[in-house]
């Protein structure tokens, strides 16, 4: 026999060679469509009509990296009563700002639509009228949470420590909605 009909052939183990690699590239492609269409039938964040305060209901609440409760919890909040600004939601979460910049996501049943207002600064006289020259009725530390009745130009009439009376807008937290 003079010519050898048999080719010798280098072995490859199934799955690898260019086939693998078509393969490979047909199911990226798969998956970026895939990727796509879930994306695009996912409600998107959304930005409130208007960003507004809410305050915080619950006895602890966490504020988490994203909207559900797989993410992981970044703070825990210990303050009923707490005025939270929602910037955006997400279903049944809300994207929330508090009076030091910190965001998060928080889910709505910790929530409570009731107005409150934080002192902050320094303290706080609270008058019984809307001008500095009224009478003042308290004076308010720093961190203390008073109900929001309501605001009239720059001032805001509060309740706390069962008294009423008026502050000024820049001397709490949780009534004008900061600029952007």
């Amino acid at each position: 026999m003079t010519g050898n009909r048999y080719r010798h052939r280098r072995y490859r183990p199934p799955g690898r060679g260019p086939r693998l690699w078509v393969g490979l590239s047909v199911a990226a492609a798969l998956a970026a469509v895939l990727v796509t269409l879930t994306a695009a039938d996912a409600p998107p964040v959304q930005a409130q009509e208007g960003t507004r305060f809410v305050s915080l209901k619950a006895e602890v609440a966490n504020l988490r990296v994203g909207p559900g409760r797989r993410y992981p919890i970044d703070w825990v909040y210990r303050r009923p009563g707490l005025p939270l600004l929602v910037v955006a939601h997400f279903d049944q979460w809300r994207w929330v700002q508090d009076h030091e910049g910190t965001k998060g996501w928080m889910h709505r049943s910790l929530l409570s639509t009731a107005r409150t207002a934080l002192i902050v600064d320094e303290v706080q006289t609270v008058f019984e009228e809307p001008s500095s020259d009224a009478a003042a009725v308290l004076r308010a530390e720093p961190g203390v949470i008073a109900d929001l009745k309501g605001c009239e130009g720059r001032w805001c009439r509060v309740a706390l420590a069962g008294e009423e009376g008026w502050v000024r807008d820049s001397a709490i937290w949780g009534a004008v909605v900061p600029a952007p």
